[in-house]
């Protein structure tokens, strides 16, 4: 059973596509049940202008995708990466327990962007 927050954004995903000019991409995947995601994002400054997803998995890391992406539009790299795993995990709503490895995407997404800003800008 999906909760409506996973049902929304897999329904209808604001965010799947390709971005013509992204400053950053990164792929991230789960080896445990195979999702895989591609994320683009492009940044004005230190904030994130725009962000787009390609996933491969179940409707939940779909979903954990778009959230993502919608949760850092407009936002600073600061505040991102200032984010708590509990606040982080409540982005997804409850979970049945074949669903919970999506946290860990979604913990994941966050910790790579910041990374890879990071690693270019550092």
């Amino acid at each position: 059973m999906y909760n409506d927050i996973i049902v929304d954004n897999f329904s209808n995903p604001k965010f799947v596509g390709d971005l013509e000019s992204a400053d950053y991409k990164f792929e991230i995947g789960n080896p445990v049940c195979g999702d895989r995601v591609h994320m683009q994002v492009e940044l004005d400054g230190d904030y994130i202008r725009d962000s787009r997803f390609r996933a491969w998995g179940c409707a939940t890391s779909v979903a954990t995708a778009n959230i993502f992406c919608e949760s850092i539009i407009g936002l600073s790299i600061e505040a991102i990466s200032a984010r708590e795993s509990t606040e982080i995990s409540e982005m997804l709503g409850e979970l049945e327990p074949s669903q919970q490895h999506c946290i860990n995407i979604l913990i994941e997404l966050h910790q790579e962007l910041v990374l890879a800003v990071s690693l270019v800008e550092g």
